[in-house]
């Protein structure tokens, strides 16, 4: 799935996006652009190290429908965000 950032189906309807290294908005973006490819009900994982995503790409999720699950630090200045596709 060629977005711009990797992602990579780690599990039954479950994917991981990894957007570390970009800056806003490419991490919000890139979300969006995995979340149109994967199906109704799949989860999402974002990862990002950008402080600001942390708030804009839960954000952009919900503006959208979708769940926004949960948002964890994971490592100094790492976070993932998990996102349940919602219909569109």
């Amino acid at each position: 799935m060629e977005i711009g950032a990797s992602v990579d189906k780690i599990g039954e309807k479950l994917y991981r996006l990894d957007a570390r290294g970009y800056m806003c908005p490419y991490p919000q973006i890139f979300t969006l652009k995995a979340i149109e490819r994967i199906e109704d009900g799949a989860v999402l994982e974002v990862l990002i190290d950008n402080p600001l995503s942390c708030e804009n790409v839960p954000a952009i999720a919900r503006k959208n429908g979708h769940e926004v699950l949960s948002v964890e630090k994971i490592g100094e200045g790492e976070y993932k965000i998990s996102i349940r596709k919602r219909r569109a």
